[in-house]
């Protein structure tokens, strides 16, 4: 078995679970002004969950741009803009997207095993089935029209966010002139939205759902990849996938890190905590705190009860969390009933990036 990357999880600067990190400055950026390193799960919790001490507000180094974000704001405002994307994704929708999700889950790997068994013997999981699986997810539940989703592989690029907020007036006006059973349209008939707010939504579903989701799909089949027993245990019917899939997301959450900035002063695990100071959450240690999870670097399918932060908490909860685990159970459900054993033929290829958790290529045996 290829040997796994050193554990992400501990930061090498953190001895404590609430440490001081300094930001020296590169060849490409300048000094930063530090933060709060918080990796103790009751201490994420309690950042998480209070936003009225911890603020999701866009911090002195962010663009301000961002402040009309979502994810960027608290409540009382991020509250009422929420509940109406949540009114709008409703379960009953997300139910329906199941059959769909499935037939293209067994479609991409179909298409994918018989190239690889034509060829050299190898498919790359990520490229040839879980992005594509993913993002056409998303494009379907906002109602991306067919002739826009050659758009979407320039949606995982640096520019993604600029492109999407671009992007999202046209396909508001599309849905208010063609509607249909979607997010979009919902959301462009809500007679209570601005423009501004409606404009400012879209992107940030398409934002939220695309690359987390991304990541979250291709890490949890790496991980499992990496862990042939707990692979064949769930599929010979020895573990059940519900809890499994909370055990891969809490092994390899879709963003590392969480930001917020103290809204005031305060004090967190013993120390002060001075309004302005930035206060970032490692989700995955968090998520392996010893206090919470017994044996936290094993890979235990059948894990209950399993409190991890993978998809947040508090007010900022993901929107999207049930959409986001029927995917997931969907698509292992079916990768499951395709291959027999996942056995690597490469190096799982990490995206590099200090916030995000993705995986770039996953190329395994086709059997």
């Amino acid at each position: 078995m290829i040997p796994s990357p050193p554990p992400r999880h501990r930061l090498p600067l953190a001895p404590a679970p609430l440490s001081w990190q300094d930001e020296p400055g590169t060849a490409g950026a300048s000094p930063g002004p530090g933060f709060w390193a918080v990796t103790r799960h009751a201490d994420a919790l309690r950042v998480l969950q209070d936003p009225a001490t911890y603020s999701s507000r866009p911090g002195p180094g962010e663009l301000p741009f961002l402040g009309r974000l979502l994810s960027h704001q608290d409540p009382p405002q991020h509250t009422r803009l929420r509940d109406h994307a949540a009114r709008a994704l409703t379960p009953e929708r997300v139910r329906r997207f199941t059959e769909t999700a499935r037939e293209r889950a067994r479609t991409l790997l179909s298409r994918a095993l018989d190239t690889a068994r034509a060829t050299d013997g190898i498919l790359d999981l990520a490229t040839a089935v879980s992005d594509p699986y993913t993002a056409l997810n998303l494009a379907d539940l906002l109602g991306v029209p067919h002739a826009d989703r050659r758009r979407l592989p320039r949606w995982n690029g640096p520019h993604a966010l600029a492109d999407m907020t671009g992007y999202a007036p046209h396909l508001i006006v599309h849905r208010r002139r063609y509607p249909d059973d979607d997010l979009t349209t919902v959301l462009a008939h809500n007679a209570r939205l601005a423009s501004d707010e409606l404009e400012m939504l879209v992107p940030l579903l398409l934002t939220t759902g695309l690359a987390p989701m991304r990541d979250a799909a291709a890490g949890g089949l790496a991980v499992l990849a990496q862990h042939p027993e707990a692979y064949r245990e769930l599929r010979d019917g020895g573990a059940e996938l519900d809890p499994a899939v909370e055990e891969l997301l809490r092994l390899h959450p879709p963003l590392l890190t969480i930001r917020r900035t103290a809204a005031t002063d305060t004090e967190l695990s013993g120390h002060r905590v001075r309004r302005g100071d930035e206060v970032v959450v490692s989700l995955t240690a968090a998520n392996h705190d010893e206090r919470v999870f017994t044996a936290p670097d094993r890979l235990d399918p059948a894990r209950t009860p399993n409190p991890h932060l993978s998809l947040g908490a508090g007010p900022h909860l993901c929107l999207g969390a049930d959409f986001a685990r029927l995917q997931l159970r969907v698509l292992y459900a079916e990768v499951l009933r395709a291959l027999p054993e996942l056995r690597l033929a490469g190096p799982v290829l990490p995206s590099g990036s200090g916030v995000t958790n993705g995986v770039t290529s996953l190329p395994v045996r086709a059997g």
